[in-house]
């Protein structure tokens, strides 16, 4: 058995020298890497060993800081830390945006070991209060018969008791606080299988809808559903059923209860239609930005034919279909793909076609049959793309590859495929879809290397 030089439970004076992707301080103790929540890079503390792995250990701060970093910010959340929905709260948002450039650069480098440009972080002038969905915990407490609200801790279904988030909109706030008071005050213990509230709001209109999770169906009495349709903002009350409280929030089917079966969103010109299961960016302003960026790295001309593999609800299809003689969408999930024909249909847009199926089995098939792709746009999910997408890609030869992506490690991977087939990585650009937090998003452009010549 390998000796390491920290045991669990030791103390250790150590010192932060960058942080990891989770914004974890990294420091080092003979050679050995530790990670310590809350230490920003140049902060020294006392910390204790909680963990040890077979490459790394985990630490917490025993005491006070012996000096607080220029980028140290006071957190605006009292939960911080405890919640582990926010990683950065406590570094300067400017910092936070750097961090998050050099997250990408090094994933690239080390990872990939590809030297490209990587772009300053495009962030938010306001980097609060953005999120248009949000899933909030709730919890029975038998000795005081009503619901708990709060958010997980790190890594945990521990419940964090608290009815505010400084990322959510302050009308979805007071919506789900007086969602959950009027659950308790109606229902009382038949409240108790209720485990999640799930609210979505449109940021063109406020708009609101409410789905709450349930172990089983009939929780609501229509009495319950029509006071909650009654709160501002709020079109919708749904209901989907999970008997499960952790893993998976949603259940198999979501039953309207009452009001509208959709919220309207707008990101430029274009109108979506959102629907509870509806994928859309939970940060309406950064997804516009986000958006404008591929739209800007393909440079697409009108007689252009475009791939969007893995297009979810068509949202950058559709924005690409407004520039382009054909767009082609291919997603596996064929609620989605139900809600961009619909969305497609709503912005009178016929040049665009969805596909349903796993785009490794359906773009593979194109190929094969002669199809063609002037720009390929891809958004996969956070394991980035099957090798099959990439090895098709390479084949097709598409003059230019816009890739965005929402894990820059998968990214890096990836992206070192398409090199290695013929591309050239012209640039990545990050944007901060989610400020506060250890996630960022990215928009690269690739060009077919005979064309970058």
């Amino acid at each position: 058995m390998v000796e390491r030089p920290v045991q669990l439970g030791q103390t250790h004076e150590v010192e932060a020298l960058r942080l990891n992707d989770d914004g974890h301080g990294v420091a080092s103790i003979h050679g050995f890497t530790v990670f310590v929540p809350d230490l920003l890079p140049g902060e020294r503390g006392l910390v204790e060993i909680t963990a040890v792995e077979r490459r790394f250990a985990r630490a917490q701060l025993v005491g006070g800081r012996s000096v607080d970093a220029a980028q140290r910010t006071v957190p605006q959340c009292q939960v911080f830390g405890a919640c582990g929905g926010c990683q950065l709260q406590h570094l300067s948002y400017p910092e936070q945006l750097r961090h998050k450039r050099e997250m990408v650069t090094q994933a690239l480098r080390r990872l990939a070991k590809l030297d490209v440009p990587v772009r300053p972080t495009l962030g938010m002038a306001e980097p609060w209060r953005y999120r248009n969905q949000v899933q909030v915990p709730l919890r029975f407490d038998p000795a005081i018969h009503r619901l708990r609200q709060g958010f997980f801790g790190p890594s945990s279904h521990r419940l964090v008791e608290t009815n505010h988030c400084r990322l959510e909109p302050e009308a979805m706030e007071d919506t789900i606080q007086s969602a959950v008071s009027m659950l308790n005050t109606k229902l009382g213990d038949v409240a108790q299988p209720i485990h999640h509230l799930i609210v979505r709001q449109s940021f063109a209109t406020q708009e609101q809808m409410l789905i709450l999770c349930v172990r089983q169906p009939g929780v609501l009495a229509l009495d319950v559903v029509r006071a909650l349709m009654n709160l501002p903002h709020v079109v919708t009350v749904a209901e989907t059923v999970q008997p499960r409280p952790h893993g998976p929030v949603w259940g198999k089917d979501v039953r309207i209860l009452a009001g509208s079966p959709h919220l309207v969103e707008r990101i430029g010109p274009l109108e979506f239609l959102i629907s509870p299961r509806s994928f859309f960016q939970v940060n309406t302003a950064q997804a516009e930005v986000l958006y404008r960026e591929a739209l800007a790295a393909a440079d697409v001309q009108a007689e252009d034919t475009v791939l969007d593999a893995y297009c979810g609800t068509g949202t950058l299809s559709l924005m690409f279909a407004s520039k382009a003689q054909r767009v082609v969408g291919i997603e596996t999930i064929a609620a989605a793909v139900h809600d961009a024909r619909k969305n497609a249909k709503h912005n009178g847009m016929d040049n665009v076609e969805f596909i349903v199926g796993e785009v490794e089995r359906v773009l593979p098939e194109q190929i094969r049959g002669g199809a063609h792709y002037d720009i390929a746009l891809l958004d996969p999910p956070r394991k980035g793309c099957h090798p099959a997408v990439l090895h098709s890609l390479a084949s097709a030869r598409p003059r230019k590859i816009v890739y965005v992506s929402c894990n820059h490690v998968t990214l890096a991977r990836d992206l070192r495929m398409l090199a290695d087939a013929g591309y050239e990585v012209s640039y990545v650009q990050p944007v901060d879809m989610f400020p506060q937090t250890g996630h960022v998003e990215c928009c690269s452009l690739l060009v077919r290397k005979d064309v970058a010549r």
